[in-house]
C-alpha cells in the first residue's frame, strides 16, 4: 500500500530526527523510544516505522531523508529537528553544526 502524502512526510521527518539523534554516533534508548512514539502518534505505518527503527537496533548510520519532500514543509521539518536538539537542554557543537547543515539542505 502506498503511503499517503502526510505519512510520507512524517516518515521523512522521522528519518531527519534519527539523523539528528545519530549526530553523536549513536542513538540512545530514550531517543529511540521518543522516535518510535512520535511515529506511532503520527500514524506512520508500523512496517515503515519498524524498518526505520531496525537501523537503530543495528547501530548503523541512518539513511538521509528525502530533502526535496522535507522542503515542501521546511518550517515543520526544521522545527522538529530543533526541538529534538533542545530536548535535553544542552546543545552540543556537533548538534549545532548538524542543524546548520539541515537549514542549508532545506533552503
Amino acid at each position: 500500500m502506498a503511503l499517503s502524502s502526510e505519512d510520507a512526510f512524517n516518515l521523512e521527518v522521522l528519518k531527519l530526527l534519527l539523523s539528528v539523534a545519530w549526530v553523536d554516533g549513536a542513538v540512545d534508548q530514550q531517543e529511540a523510544q521518543m522516535l518510535l512514539g512520535l511515529g506511532r502518534s503520527w500514524t506512520v505505518p508500523e512496517a515503515e516505522l519498524q524498518a526505520l527503527m531496525g537501523q537503530v537496533k543495528e547501530g548503523t548510520k541512518p539513511s538521509d531523508p528525502n530533502w526535496e519532500l522535507l522542503k515542501t514543509r521546511s518550517d515543520d521539518a526544521l522545527m522538529a529537528a530543533r526541538a529534538l536538539v533542545l530536548a535535553d537542554g544542552k546543545v552540543k557543537p556537533e548538534e549545532s553544526a548538524f542543524l546548520k547543515r539541515v537549514v542549508a539542505s532545506l533552503a
